[in-house]
């Protein structure tokens, strides 16, 4: 299992928040909400980062994919009216540090423990597929015809996304 993200790496992701609210066209209720979230992830890594490794680790590691997930956030930014798509980015940072902080627990039984984080890995990674999806057609401006192909291929490619992470984890379980 790799390392979380690296406490290095925070200047990075304040500079990517930063972008999304400088370049973006987002609330200043979301960017609220955003740099909340990124204080609250930048504390979590110096945590981590002090704290000797711990048993168990979660099967994914979810946290190292916030740059990316920050990335998604400056796409939707960039939309003309991106409406409640940045709402629905919030819930990403917040999925992903519950995931993390639930795979790392000890007072919770495994079997709770894998069951909540294949709960919390379904929610983040549907959440990103939508958001994708919603970006590209809107961004686009496709048609009633091609918006249906769309979000049946991203419809397709995230339930296949999904079924193999929640396999690897229940694999991960039993092991």
């Amino acid at each position: 299992m790799r390392k979380s993200l690296p406490v290095w790496s925070i200047p990075f992701i304040l500079a990517l928040a930063g972008i999304a609210a400088v370049i973006g066209n987002l609330s200043f209720d979301v960017l609220l909400v955003v740099g909340i979230e990124t204080i609250i992830i930048s504390a979590y890594l110096v945590f981590l980062g002090r704290r000797a490794p711990s048993n168990p680790q979660p099967s994914s590691n979810l946290l190292s994919l916030l740059p990316g997930h920050l990335l998604v956030l400056i796409i939707l930014a960039l939309l003309d009216v991106p409406g409640l798509l940045p709402w629905l980015w919030t819930l990403i940072p917040i999925a992903t540090l519950a995931y993390d902080a639930t795979a790392r627990s000890t007072s919770i039984s495994p079997r709770t423990r894998m069951s909540i984080s294949m709960i919390l890995y379904v929610i983040l990674w549907a959440d990103l597929f939508f958001l994708l999806e919603r970006a590209v057609v809107l961004h686009r401006q496709l048609p009633g015809n091609r918006e249906i192909m769309i979000a049946a291929a991203f419809g397709l490619a995230g339930a296949l996304f999904l079924s193999m992470g929640i396999y690897r984890h229940w694999i991960a379980a039993k092991e």
